[in-house]
C-alpha cells in the first residue's frame, strides 16, 4: 500500500512538473536574408536626321534642333558628349565643297552646335566635346536635351546638299 501511495504521489508530481514546463523551451528560430540586385541601365537616343535650307549671306539659321535622350539609373549620374564622325573631318560636305566647323556668323560659311551645358556655339571636331551631364540618375523617361545647330553660308558658298554626322556618346560617372 505504501508503494501505491508513493507511485501515485510521484505520478501527480511528474504530471504537474511537465505541465509547469514552458512550451518555449522547445521552440527554435532562424533567419532568411533577402538580397535583390538591380541591374544598371543606360540608354542614349537621338533625333536621326535634321535638315534645313540656308540662303547665302544671311543671319544664322537655327532651325535644326536635334533632341538627345539619356536614360540611366546609375547612382552617380551621366555625361553626354558629341563629335563629328563623317568623312572629310568636321566640315559639312557636298562633293568637294565644304562648310567648316566654326562659330557661324553672317557672311561666313560655318556650322556649330549649342545646348545642354554649351550656352554659346561650339564647333565640333573628331574629339568628344562634353555637351551635358548630371550627377544623379534620370527619371524613368530620361532627360531630353534639345540642341541647336547653327549654320551660315557666305555669298560665295556653292549650292549643294551638305551633310555630316554627329555622334552622341553617353557615359556613366
Amino acid at each position: 500500500m505504501k508503494i501505491t501511495k508513493i507511485s501515485a504521489a510521484l505520478g501527480v508530481a511528474t504530471a504537474l512538473g511537465v505541465a509547469a514546463l514552458p512550451l518555449a523551451t522547445y521552440a527554435e528560430t532562424d533567419t532568411t536574408t533577402v538580397s535583390v540586385t538591380i541591374s544598371e541601365t543606360f540608354t542614349v537616343s537621338a533625333t536621326s536626321t535634321v535638315s534645313t535650307t540656308v540662303t547665302n549671306n544671311t543671319a544664322v539659321n537655327e532651325s535644326m534642333q536635334p533632341a538627345v535622350t539619356v536614360i540611366t539609373n546609375h547612382a552617380t549620374g551621366w555625361t553626354l558628349s558629341a563629335k563629328t564622325t563623317h568623312t572629310g573631318g568636321p566640315a559639312l560636305k557636298s562633293g568637294s565643297n565644304s562648310i567648316g566647323a566654326a562659330v557661324p556668323s553672317t557672311g561666313t560659311s560655318a556650322w556649330a552646335i549649342k545646348g545642354g551645358s554649351k550656352t554659346s556655339y561650339t564647333a565640333l571636331s573628331a574629339t568628344d566635346t562634353l555637351m551635358a551631364s548630371s550627377s544623379t540618375p534620370t527619371s524613368g523617361t530620361g532627360v531630353i536635351t534639345t540642341f541647336t545647330i547653327g549654320v551660315t553660308a557666305s555669298s560665295s558658298q556653292a549650292a549643294g546638299s551638305y551633310t555630316g554626322t554627329i555622334t552622341w556618346t553617353g557615359a556613366i560617372h
